[in-house]
């Protein structure tokens, strides 16, 4: 543990601050706005707009190329661009067709913008629609907890406990443009059929727009026994349709 973690491990004994989201917090530096998380057990006391944001998804056809980047232990290890196209959608649903530089193709569903239910792959997600659907519309204090249960195609299962809270609404300026953004801050523990995975805890920071029905930016940093062991940054660099 370098010194700068001692520190910090201190200070967060001392003031009950989780160590996780601390060094979250300090190794997210690198990006545009450092991803924290709500967590599991913290509050989520911003004070609301009074104006919140529906889900509306967006014209079909809409075109989003991001920029996926990944680091391990401060060094790059990936940097990749994925291109999303949107195709028709419900009022609560979505599906994103991705294609990757490389060729490979995936076809992806959204529930109310941001959380997966399957994909062409085999992997799905369940959860309580119900209860992921208090958090919208969205506006700054609001926040909710549910159980994820992910199942991939070979038949593997593991459950995570998450926990979700509308930080604030901010610009986001990327080069794709400047953008109305809800910023979003997600914990996910995973608590039951997780020994196999290279991470247990996950904290992510979305950058949702409203006129696109997803996110625009993504920061995501995933730890094992508390020890980061990946962190991915996902920016929209071009938008079309």
């Amino acid at each position: 543990m370098t010194i700068a973690r001692r520190v910090i491990h201190r200070l967060c004994r001392q003031r009950g601050i989780p160590f996780a989201a601390a060094i979250f917090a300090l190794t997210a530096s690198t990006t545009a706005a450092t991803a924290q998380s709500a967590g599991t057990g913290q509050t989520c006391n911003h004070e609301a707009t009074g104006n919140p944001v529906a889900f509306a998804p967006p014209p079909d056809g809409t075109k989003i190329r991001f920029e996926d980047v990944s680091l391990r232990g401060g060094a790059e290890q990936t940097r990749r661009e994925l291109d999303y196209t949107s195709r028709a959608g419900g009022e609560t649903e979505m599906e994103w067709a991705i294609h990757l530089a490389s060729g490979q193709a995936l076809a992806v569903r959204t529930f109310l913008g941001l959380l997966q239910t399957d994909t062409s792959s085999g992997t799905a997600n369940s959860f309580d629609r119900n209860r992921y659907a208090t958090l919208w519309p969205l506006d700054s204090g609001k926040n909710v907890e549910f159980d994820l249960t992910t199942s991939s195609a070979r038949g593997a299962q593991y459950t995570s406990r998450v926990s979700m809270c509308v930080s604030r609404f901010e610009k986001l300026e990327l080069s794709a443009g400047t953008f109305n953004a809800v910023v979003i801050d997600t914990y996910r523990q995973v608590v039951q059929g997780g020994e196999r995975l290279p991470f247990d805890e996950v904290y992510t920071r979305y950058w949702y727009v409203p006129q696109f029905g997803i996110y625009l930016q993504r920061v995501r940093a995933m730890f094992r026994q508390k020890r980061e062991v990946m962190k991915q940054t996902r920016r929209a660099i071009s938008i079309g349709g």
